[in-house]
């Protein structure tokens, strides 16, 4: 794009070295991107267990999180641990509303 290495790791904060290695891979190979982003454990939980869960709360909302666990756990879907489930609550943005985390 018309700027040296120097200035691209003065721009971007990484050292000469990393650009320099990244932009001799791109000319070698023409890799754009990386893949970290497959690292790591996959979610147990997938999208459809996610709605379940949000029917689940939304039908007894003064439901204690053992009562969610065992209806949860009671459907056809892979059994998870009370732990799981009150971090998928969490992250659904559920965990504000009331006693509903509270083992």
């Amino acid at each position: 794009m018309g700027h040296g290495i120097s200035e691209v790791a003065i721009k971007f904060g990484f050292s000469r070295t990393t650009i320099s290695r990244v932009y001799h891979e791109y000319r070698e190979s023409g890799k754009t991107s990386n893949l970290r982003h497959r690292c790591g454990r996959k979610n147990i939980m997938q999208k459809r267990d996610q709605r379940r869960l949000t029917r689940i709360i939304k039908r007894d909302r003064r439901a204690i999180l053992p009562q969610i666990d065992a209806d949860f756990n009671a459907g056809p879907s892979t059994s998870v641990n009370v732990r799981t489930i009150q971090r998928n609550i969490i992250d659904m943005g559920f965990g504000a509303e009331g006693p509903l985390v509270y083992p």
